[in-house]
């Protein structure tokens, strides 16, 4: 698997703009073919700054997934925004339930 994690920082008059676009973002990309979980969350000691984390069943679907139209859209409407950020790649060998299903 493919996972992705890290937060970026937005300004914060742009606030509103900022979590209609993550809400999108993150209904779109549930739906690609490949996504294991994907999600953004606001930092609760820093505000207007929003932790992602994404997982992917491989590269090549991850890859896919950025190749999409609204992807594409996104990074270049609120990405350019940005006032900070962090991302790391994460490669995982397996995934299984503490729960044991």
């Amino acid at each position: 698997m493919h996972a992705l994690s890290g937060y970026l920082e937005f300004p914060e008059d742009r606030r509103e703009v900022t979590l209609a676009a993550l809400r999108e973002v993150t209904t779109r990309s549930r739906l690609d073919p490949g996504c294991v979980d994907y999600w953004w969350a606001e930092d609760v000691e820093q505000p207007n700054r929003f932790r992602f984390f994404e997982c992917w069943e491989s590269l090549e679907l991850f890859e896919a997934h950025q190749a999409q139209p609204y992807e594409s859209a996104f990074m270049e409407e609120h990405v350019s925004r940005i006032t900070g950020f962090d991302a790391h790649v994460l490669d995982i060998p397996e995934r299984r339930s503490l729960l044991g299903g």
